[in-house]
């Protein structure tokens, strides 16, 4: 009121009034906007409350479970929500597999299926939609959706199920069902499953409304979704063995797969160098184990006529593709062969007949590299470690042996040398083993004055000192896991690998003989799964199988439960069967 008053009959000129009539209505304007803008921020979003439900079929066309579907049928699907249409599509299996690939068609929520070529006459057609459809804020389905129905006059009742484990996570990975009643043995690399669906987060499967008949299965990691098994790129489980359905048995429950990325090719030596003119490293085309390459005479260096003496060997702990070797002097700029007689990889497949030599030259330069620590078992800071624990030292090259034993000691809480000996496991790993057990609760030091320490070449060590503490378990908390063990197979032979495990931690392995009682001794308190098998080829590992030509896995299982142990309270009664 007084702006107003004063701007209409108060001092000052005409164009003065102007301007702050100008300026007055420039600040209502921008007292305006701020209103609006305040005024806008309340109340809830736009569109109501996040979205955080899984997208769902809410219905289908045929309706599940309808028989005397015509052949030129098309199949709807209607969603709860709009998808991701990319995700769906890659999500959706048919089976049977059509002859050619499913067209798809989009109405908003709603998608249409179209089969070229129509549909199989007298056939159960079932669609599986996987937990890999998303909606468009990336939220997947909760559960697969599978409808089935049948253009004969009765659908299938046939079913497989079970489970498929791996070291690595199995959620998607694909169950494949081939029919192999008087037909070709499938190969999965080349032949498309005529059967087919996915797992979920826990690897369980499902395959229903299947035709009578024998099956053989595949678990299939197929990461490019094109129907074919890529060896070596994609996971494969493989069955052990083949499964019939009958009039008086249509269903088969309790399956179980074990999926690995199998290593189907044979290591070669990739090739050689000289660092100086007393060792050479050999290089592999993958990890080796160590067996077969502990041996010096199991390696031939020859130039010309003349042979180069293998003096020590030991396989690199950090990267067990390489192979040290420690030679006699070598001739500078000659050419130097090196064959190897025998090595297997980490899969027991062995060194290529065609690639066992390599080339490298003589090196000139004398060795004058320091060697140095690499690491410890335990490690330092380590807890709960068994009071019959060797320790053992890692080193790059091979050390003086000698002078490494009187650097060495194991001290305990009163700083007092534990009793014990030094053994070798490899000229670059030194085993310390205590002439009694540690006691309990006690943390211990391993010092190793390093000052005076040397490699077989006399250069000095580069550290000064190495020192690692670790503590002893209380064996009052120990308890023991215990049960009986039976095969369901009868006439079937060879060993029971049994394995426990407490979360990450390392697992714990017995090997018996015989069906029976078994008992895990002397183990941590904890929450433990079993798993076992029978190592019915001999070879003292779990062997995968084959998928073309096929070789079925060895049987394989899963203990059910969680297995919870606590201290001193053993927990007996876990019995384990292993299936047929």
């Amino acid at each position: 009121k007084f702006y107003f008053t004063y701007l209409f009959s108060g001092p000052g000129n005409m164009n003065e009034k102007k301007t702050l009539h100008h300026r007055l209505i420039g600040a209502l304007l921008i007292l305006l906007i701020l209103l609006l803008a305040a005024c806008a921020r309340q109340g809830a979003p736009p569109g109501g409350p996040v979205d955080k439900m899984p997208p769902r079929i809410l219905a289908s066309w045929p309706h599940p479970d309808t028989t005397r579907v015509a052949l030129n049928s098309r199949i709807t699907l209607q969603f709860n929500e709009a998808v991701d249409h990319r995700s769906c599509e890659e999500s959706i299996f048919i089976t049977p597999r059509p002859a050619q690939p499913a067209r798809f068609k989009w109405h908003g929520k709603k998608l249409e299926i179209l089969m070229p070529g129509g549909l199989l006459p007298h056939r159960t057609y079932v669609i599986t939609v996987g937990t890999g459809t998303k909606d468009l804020r990336n939220i997947t389905m909760a559960a697969s959706y599978s409808l089935a129905f049948s253009t004969g006059d009765s659908l299938d009742r046939g079913a497989l199920s079970g489970q498929i484990y791996s070291d690595t996570a199995v959620e998607g990975v694909q169950l494949w069902a081939y029919e192999i009643n008087n037909q070709e043995a499938p190969n999965p690399a080349t032949t498309p499953p005529l059967y087919v669906t996915q797992a979920n987060v826990r690897g369980e499967f499902s395959l229903d409304y299947l035709a009578l008949g024998a099956y053989r299965l595949f678990a299939v990691g197929d990461r490019d979704l094109n129907g074919r098994y890529d060896a070596e790129r994609e996971l494969i489980g493989v069955a052990s063995r083949d499964y019939i359905l009958t009039p008086s048995q249509p269903r088969l429950a309790g399956l179980i797969l074990r999926a690995t990325l199998q290593d189907t090719t044979p290591p070669i030596l990739a090739g050689a160098a000289a660092p100086d003119n007393r060792h050479v490293d050999l290089r592999f085309s993958e990890r080796m184990a160590e067996r077969g390459l502990a041996d010096p005479g199991n390696i031939t260096i020859t130039t010309g006529s003349d042979t180069l003496p293998v003096l020590d060997l030991f396989i690199d702990q950090r990267n067990t593709a390489y192979l040290h070797l420690l030679t006699a002097p070598q001739r500078a700029g000659a050419a130097y062969q090196a064959t190897i007689r025998q090595g297997w990889d980490l899969a027991n497949h062995a060194l290529s007949d065609t690639a066992r030599t390599a080339i490298f030259k003589g090196a000139a330069l004398a060795d004058t590299i320091k060697p140095y620590f690499i690491s410890s078992l335990p490690e330092d800071k380590a807890r709960t470690i068994a009071l019959e624990s060797p320790v053992t030292l890692y080193f790059s090259e091979a050390m003086d042996q000698p002078l490494a034993a009187l650097a060495f000691a194991l001290l305990d809480s009163g700083k007092i040398p534990v009793p014990g000996r030094i053994t070798w496991r490899n000229s670059a790993a030194m085993v310390f083993t205590p002439a009694a057990p540690l006691r309990p609760e006690r943390p211990y030091l391993v010092r190793m004055a390093l000052d005076s320490l040397h490699d077989r070449q006399g250069n000095r060590i580069a550290d000064t000192l190495v020192t690692v503490r670790f503590q002893t378990l209380n064996p009052d908390t120990l308890s023991e896991i215990a049960g009986s063990l039976r095969d369901d197979a009868a006439g079937r032979s060879g060993p029971f690998h049994l394995s426990a495990r407490a979360g990450k931690e390392p697992a714990i392995e017995i090997t018996q003989a015989l069906e029976g009682a078994y008992r895990f001794e002397r183990i941590l308190p904890g929450e433990y799964r079993i798993d076992f098998f029978r190592d019915e080829d001999g070879n003292d590992r779990y062997s995968y199988g084959r998928p073309y030509p096929w070789q079925p896995a060895e049987r394989y299982a899963v203990y059910p439960d969680t297995i919870k142990v606590r201290a001193r309270w053993p927990n007996e009664g876990n019995n384990l069967i292993l299936p047929e």
